[in-house]
């Protein structure tokens, strides 16, 4: 819902004679100023700190919007009997808005009056801040497009307030040019206190990845979709994958690089700190996460070991907030593009894997010689050695059933062992590293034997694996 649509929303309410609403919105200002600007020719519109009863009493002969700034659930229980008489009335002179940041914890109860969510601040209007801000007149229209799309997913007392941090630099030195990195800085800092969804700085690239070519080909066919040429072609924007496979085989990278190749920013989603109710009502929290995440579109989102989260089907919280994903998933129109990992596939819901959720699921197995060769080559350069040096199609050979975390940890063995004996690294430490490992495949063969027949009959591999392939043949 975009601000139009709330305020149609709103109007609506209102031209229906709705005694009471609820208006969920971390701003303030916005929401009186539109109150008056399209209601007060009608409406008596009065800001109010406190509730005097009284008022609801009063039966004027114009019509009153009393907006009541920074309610509480407190409030409401100190006020509920006066409250739910004055809902109960079937017409009334006098209109009641109680705002608050979330109405999660009201109760349950069917006399409760619509909650209204208000969105964040659009790209229109965002601009439009910037323009105020910094003089419509005089600002670069280059530096003005800069920050509106910087300041995606800002509320707009942030993004004014950032913008006064950044004219006071701007004061104090005039070839101040930093605004994009002053914003996205505000913007950590107000994520990391809700801790809810968190900015991440993916500098990993799909080449620093080693294996999983098909994969690799369908994201690349798709860093375009979102572009206004590829919506009059007539294609949607892609809506996102889910990630299944083997523990250490990359899946958390592959989905950092997605962000980086694509140039979106990357938001992880801690469904966890949601869980544990440290920021609130876990509904709340979660809607207002996606909002933000909505808002910051085109976006990457992130959340890994989502199986974690939703595999205790029993708990009612549980449930609920697996609707409200799937719901998302299923109806947003934001260009977001939603990643999710997964190790143990037993414990997905089948709601997830069911068609039309993600737009393809990919199976990550472990690498075959071609990847492992891959990955040796990566992380060799990654520790400034050249591979050319290394008989890398040995260590490969060497390495098999290796994930590629277990072949990043082999090098790193061989490289203290070389360097406690003030030598250079040879290809022979990383065997002898290789031989002191015991892979995960050992350890949980019958596991993964499962969980390669399970994705054989429901997924897309990532690779060309033609020992996979063999595999089910």
């Amino acid at each position: 819902m975009d601000e139009t649509e709330f305020l149609q929303q709103l109007a609506l309410h209102i031209q229906a004679h709705y005694p009471m609403l609820f208006i969920e919105t971390p701003d303030d200002d916005w929401i009186v100023e539109s109150l008056k600007s399209y209601f007060g020719q009608v409406f008596d519109v009065e800001t109010i700190a406190e509730l005097d009863p009284a008022q609801l009493e009063l039966m004027p002969e114009k019509p009153r919007i009393l907006h009541w700034v920074g309610a509480t659930i407190e409030d409401w229980r100190l006020h509920a009997r006066v409250l739910l008489r004055h809902a109960h009335r079937l017409r009334t002179n006098v209109l009641l808005i109680l705002q608050n940041e979330s109405w999660a914890d009201l109760p349950d109860m069917i006399s409760i009056p619509p909650i209204l969510r208000a969105p964040l601040p659009s790209q229109r209007t965002r601009e439009n801040i910037a323009q105020l801000a910094l003089g419509a007149s005089t600002a670069d229209p280059m530096l003005i497009s800069r920050i509106t799309f910087a300041s995606a997913g800002m509320t707009r007392t942030q993004l004014f307030r950032a913008l006064s941090k950044a004219l006071v630099y701007r004061r104090q030195d005039a070839a101040f040019d930093a605004w994009e990195q002053l914003i996205v800085a505000e913007k950590k800092t107000l994520m990391s206190r809700s801790s809810t969804l968190e900015i991440i700085n993916a500098t990993t690239r799909l080449e620093d990845v080693g294996g999983s070519d098909e994969l690799k080909i369908w994201l690349k066919q798709r860093n375009r979709a979102f572009s206004a040429q590829a919506h009059a072609y007539g294609l949607e924007s892609p809506r996102g994958l889910l990630l299944v496979g083997i523990q250490g085989c990359g899946k958390s990278l592959l989905a950092k690089s997605i962000a980086t190749d694509w140039h979106f920013p990357l938001l992880r989603l801690d469904m966890s700190s949601i869980f544990a109710g440290t920021v609130g009502n876990p509904d709340a929290a979660l809607a207002r996460a996606l909002d933000v995440a909505d808002a910051m579109a085109p976006a990457v989102i992130w959340c890994d070991e989502i199986e974690k989260s939703f595999n205790d089907q029993s708990d009612p919280t549980t449930r609920r907030l697996l609707g409200h994903i799937l719901n998302w998933l299923q109806e947003r129109q934001s260009k977001t593009f939603f990643v999710a990992t997964a190790n143990d596939v037993q414990a997905l819901p089948p709601e997830l894997t069911r068609k039309g959720r993600f737009d393809e699921i990919f199976f990550i197995d472990l690498p075959d010689e071609k990847a492992r060769r891959e990955i040796f080559n990566i992380h060799l350069r990654r520790r400034r050695r050249d591979p050319n040096r290394f008989d890398c199609e040995k260590l490969a050979a060497q390495a098999v059933n290796f994930s590629g975390a277990e072949i990043e940890q082999a090098i790193m063995s061989a490289l203290f062992s070389a360097f406690n004996q003030d030598r250079e690294i040879t290809t022979d430490d990383i065997i002898d590293a290789i031989h002191d490992t015991t892979p995960l495949y050992k350890q949980r063969e019958e596991d993964i034997k499962r969980l390669r027949e399970w994705a054989g009959e429901r997924t897309r591999s990532a690779s060309q694996n033609e020992r996979i392939l063999s595999f089910f043949n």
